[in-house]
């Protein structure tokens, strides 16, 4: 069900960025994202 409801925002959201690479805000927005999938994970699967 979160993958039904994620999958398009997800999307949206990388053709956005990929659409504004050059700009200044991207590139640290990008590495918080990825930081925050990447640590949410691993806690999200500790704790089932």
């Amino acid at each position: 069900m979160a993958a039904e409801l994620l999958g398009p925002a997800v999307e949206a959201l990388g053709e956005f960025m990929d659409a504004e690479e050059n700009k200044w805000w991207v590139r640290p927005l990008k590495f918080l994202i990825y930081v925050g999938v990447f640590s949410v994970i691993p806690v999200y699967f500790y704790f089932i």
